[in-house]
């Protein structure tokens, strides 16, 4: 571990005026945001200095030679700031463009992508959770909003031009802002991305160490089979993530929904989903739970059908952006394997040949 000061360029001083001011009634960026409490963050001020923390770079990069490690987003300095409702812990982190989540809605109309570019994506994506789970030994998907999925997937970038014309940008034509009484909420700036590594991120609540671990985990959508019923989990919850989150770049649509046709969330309506898409569950899954499973299969196996399996919805019934997805569909069946302990390691994942057909 090392650190060591940086100073590449002094602070700026960014215009205070010339730009336009946004009313009070109207809901800006994070305000729009249903968890959102202003009181859980720090007002962050454009162009302000974190008591000279800015300089300081601190290498936390384990020493490696692992093609993955450049896949995952670095911490480069950490630091406590003191806001008007207490103390706040701030990350330095590696420089990024947008999520490819935020890359597909805004210039794809969230149609979702090529199979050229999903299956690039796909292969960095391993890469970065082959390292973390044999060299780092931790799991990525835990907190409902801390998974593996395109939010949490970045374009990184080793060219700082674009950030320079960001800056540049800035200082002839502020953005529109609202100012509360103790913050400021600046309107984003869109900046048009380029080609660059992806980069894996948001490890607040990854868990170090294979587990197994317990504990409810994983947006709704993308719970594994193993959470919904209870049992405990380890590296195989990131492979069934990295399934869906393929799924979700080539049809920019999630595979699941887990509601009721009334729109209400069930972990019932999410089971029979998976069973119309990848069929019955193997019944030594079902065992290693017997009281969770019971709740919706009988004694035999049997689905209760208190919730009705919507059998037209297979794979290959709801694929719908490839002409021949032969092997797109065998990719899917292996990450999204019921049992976890069939589940393909991420390293034997990268030798899949929907993945090596290029």
């Amino acid at each position: 571990m090392k650190s060591g000061l940086r100073p590449s360029s002094l602070p700026r001083d960014f215009p205070v005026a010339g730009f336009d001011a946004i009313g009070q009634d109207r809901l800006v960026e994070e305000e729009a945001m249903p968890e959102y409490r202003p009181e859980h963050f720090y007002p962050v001020r454009l162009g302000e200095v974190f008591d000279d923390r800015f300089q300081t770079h601190l290498d936390k990069v384990l020493p490696t030679q692992h093609t993955g490690a450049k896949k995952v987003r670095k911490l480069l300095a950490s630091f406590q700031v003191t806001g008007p409702h207490g103390k706040h812990v701030a990350l330095a982190l590696q420089v990024s463009q947008m999520s490819i989540r935020d890359m597909d809605t805004v210039f794809m109309n969230g149609r979702g992508f090529d199979q050229g570019f999903v299956k690039g994506a796909v292969r960095e994506l391993l890469e970065a959770l082959e390292f973390l789970h044999t060299e780092v030994q931790s799991v990525h998907t835990v907190d409902t909003r801390s998974d593996v999925h395109p939010g949490n997937l970045l374009l990184g970038t080793d060219d700082d031009s674009m950030f320079q014309k960001l800056e540049h940008n800035e200082f002839s034509s502020p953005v529109p802002r609202k100012q509360c009484d103790d913050r400021t909420i600046y309107l984003s700036r869109l900046m048009k991305p380029k080609a660059g590594p992806l980069l894996l991120s948001d490890f607040g609540e990854a868990r170090l160490g294979p587990g197994p671990h317990a504990g409810d985990i994983m947006p709704i959508v993308y719970r594994a089979p193993e959470t919904l019923l209870h049992i405990q989990w380890s590296y195989p919850v990131d492979i069934w993530s990295v399934g869906l989150t393929a799924w979700d770049l080539l049809e920019g649509r999630t595979l699941f929904s887990a509601r009721k046709q009334d729109g209400s969330i069930s972990d019932g309506a999410h089971f029979a989903e998976l069973i119309a898409a990848l069929g019955p569950p193997p019944p030594g899954l079902l065992n290693r739970h017997r009281n969770r499973a019971l709740e919706y299969w009988d004694e035999q196996g049997n689905w209760g059908e208190f919730v009705p399996i919507p059998r037209e919805k297979t794979l290959a019934a709801v694929e719908t952006k490839l002409a021949d997805n032969t092997k797109f569909l065998q990719f899917m069946r292996r990450a999204l394997t019921w049992d976890p302990a069939a589940r393909p390691t991420a390293k034997e994942l990268l030798q899949d040949p929907w993945l090596n057909d290029d």
